[in-house]
């Protein structure tokens, strides 16, 4: 008995621990709600860095296909398709209205991506994401250059009081039977991104420390209490002897 409580007070400190150890990731989700704390939003140079709305995450989906969400924005482009930091494709909607549409990975166009006229690719407030296109007329060797959309990014808001299970440090999935509302920033049901900013993670330091602190004096007094057994165990063997 005393063996499976102290691995299981030994389990609680490593989840107290790996909770401070997430503390400056973005987008962290912490393993305990009582160490939760809003996040900070950081400027950015970054124009494929943005911050996301109270509430709202990203929906993504991983090379298993399966969906997810998180709510690191600091995105990039991979073969031409907008993804997170850890690799997962960023779901949005080309035509930019999220009405009857189903979310899909958003993608620069493969010819211009193969002609290298993608520059300046960044994402606005109300998440569209567009680039720069650059061209020569053979004809008359006329330079134009237009602004191109590739669709807006779709956000996610599940309903209120619903905890969605965490997959790791910064996905969570949704909850069985609970169907998120989806939408796109600045849309009238979710405020719009933050351009050019960042998110620190989300976790209160002094909130963590202190859970640690008691996680470790659990502990510790399970310890004591278990030397104590063992000691008038001893003793009683010692008196039957």
């Amino acid at each position: 008995m005393y063996g499976a409580s102290a691995v299981d007070a030994y389990d609680r400190i490593a989840a107290r621990a790996q909770d401070l150890r997430e503390i400056y990731q973005a987008g962290a989700v912490p393993a305990h709600d009582d160490v939760a704390a809003e996040p900070q939003i950081e400027p950015s140079s970054d124009p494929l860095s943005v911050a996301l709305p109270p509430g709202a995450w990203l929906v993504t989906r991983g090379a298993d296909g399966a969906r997810a969400y998180q709510r690191d924005g600091a995105l990039r482009f991979d073969d031409g398709v907008l993804r997170t930091r850890d690799g997962a494709d960023v779901l949005g909607y080309p035509r930019g209205d999220a009405r009857g549409a189903l979310p899909v990975p958003l993608r620069l166009p493969a010819a211009d991506v193969a002609l290298s006229r993608t520059a300046d690719t960044r994402i606005a407030a109300d998440g569209t994401v567009a680039y720069t296109r650059a061209a020569i007329d053979p004809r008359t060797g006329e330079r134009s250059v237009e602004r191109v959309a590739i669709g807006r990014i779709a956000l996610a808001r599940f309903p209120a009081g619903t905890h969605p299970p965490r997959v790791d440090a910064t996905h969570v999935a949704a909850p069985p039977g609970v169907v998120p509302h989806l939408g796109t920033p600045a849309d009238g049901t979710f405020p719009g991104l933050a351009p050019f900013s960042r998110e620190s993670g989300a976790i209160d330091v002094d909130a963590g420390i202190e859970r640690l602190d008691e996680a470790y004096r659990q502990f510790q007094a399970l310890g004591a209490a278990a030397r104590t057994r063992a000691n008038v165990d001893k003793t009683t063997l010692d008196l039957l002897k």
